[in-house]
């Protein structure tokens, strides 16, 4: 190979990955989009006089319910596809809804789904007894009172919202936010995703669902899986709703008959979670030949699980894609013709490395900032005596 080439080569750009500041840049435009057309949505029902309010609004319809999921679930779809348009990325192979997944993973999935769900929807009701305690008042879903209403319930509340958000959260957010490291990038994507909920009564529960839906994305390196928990979760609650409903029983509220209940669901759900997630990723980690290296991994303190949890998430081309950056920048190193000319190289990769990590940190601020002012907003008007 002549010099000429051989100096072509190194200085071949490489790819640019799909990080924390592309994943914020989806994040904040997706809720860009969501609060503008809600608020379109307001403006058409402000000028065609649509009564809002009381026990007879329109808002109190399962109609305006699932307008306003469809409206959500839009915008969590079309920032996305335009960002993929605007960048050339290859957004279904990308973000992990290509290739097979095992239908053991996906059955695992599913019972892991419902297991989050008997885990800490005990919890979300204690937080939502101690909240309405205080005086606040979260908006509801009216319950689906008919055979109709449940099955558009189904389709606006279980199966659009698995694949939507789980497509932006996990399949962009928490992939990009993994940047930072797969730990973090679990921990920061859930918190997010519970934040932006906008309410205080949700944000312990959508917490601990998301974390739950992104430790399967990344260690089956699948969507469908988190999808299919996702799915199950808000469908076993759907079909509980409507049993309730239409066997004339209201919800059953925290009292000292039923906290028993609430206990052994927290304590058997988190059990049977546990067990079945450890049962996923020996599977897993047997599949991919992975046993041994888990193995060496002792402790279990953050930076030991971020290595398992990277061991499990990172495909073969992503550990050669990485091998590659630490290839061509050595090699731009040694073959710098004086020592004056490799010591300016270092100094450009550790500037250029610091300067994406500033530019991802201001990111991930802006996304905790938007959706921080509009979740305290929400609290605040909560305590509002309607």
């Amino acid at each position: 190979m002549s010099k000429k080439k051989n100096e072509t080569e190194i200085n071949k750009p490489l790819d640019k990955k799909f990080g924390v500041y592309d994943a914020s840049a989806v994040f904040i435009g997706a809720y860009i989009v969501m609060l503008l057309l809600q608020f379109l949505f307001y403006v058409v029902l402000t000028i065609t006089d649509v009564p809002v309010g009381g026990e007879d609004g329109f808002d109190q319809t399962p109609a305006y319910a699932c307008i306003t999921l469809a409206i959500n679930e839009a915008a969590f779809l079309a920032a996305p596809f335009l960002y993929s348009k605007i960048r050339g990325r290859k957004m279904w192979t990308e973000c992990g809804f290509s290739g097979k997944v095992s239908p053991l993973y996906l059955l695992l999935s599913a019972l892991i789904g419902l297991a989050a769900l008997f885990a800490f929807s005990p919890v979300a009701t204690l937080v939502n007894s101690g909240f309405s305690a205080l005086g606040f008042s979260s908006s509801t879903v009216p319950s689906a009172e008919n055979a109709g209403t449940f099955i558009a319930y189904v389709f606006m509340s279980a199966i659009i919202p698995a694949l939507c958000e789980e497509f932006l959260f996990r399949g962009h957010v928490a992939r990009g936010f993994a940047g930072k490291g797969y730990l973090s990038g679990l921990l920061l994507s859930s918190l997010l995703f519970a934040v932006m909920h906008g309410s205080p009564v949700q944000l312990v529960y959508q917490f601990f669902v998301g974390a739950v839906a992104c430790w399967l994305y990344f260690v089956t390196r699948s969507l469908w899986t988190s999808v299919i928990a996702h799915f199950i979760s808000n469908f076993a609650v759907l079909v509980a709703d409507f049993a309730l409903t239409s066997a004339g029983v209201d919800y059953i509220t925290i009292s000292g008959k039923v906290a028993g209940i609430y206990v052994a669901s927290t304590i058997g759900g988190i059990a049977l979670l546990v067990g079945l997630c450890y049962l996923l990723y020996r599977l897993v980690s047997r599949a991919r030949g992975l046993e041994e290296e888990l193995k060496g991994i002792k402790g279990a303190s953050p930076k030991a699980w971020d290595r398992r949890l990277t061991l499990l998430a990172q495909s073969d081309e992503m550990r050669v894609k990485r091998i590659q950056e630490e290839q061509f920048r050595r090699a731009q190193i040694e073959n710098a013709a004086t020592p004056e000319i490799k010591e300016m190289l270092i100094q450009r990769f550790e500037s250029e490395d610091k300067k994406d990590d500033k530019k991802d940190n201001k990111g991930l601020i802006l996304c905790f900032a938007i959706t921080g002012v509009i979740f305290i907003l929400n609290t605040v008007l909560g305590f509002v005596p309607q």
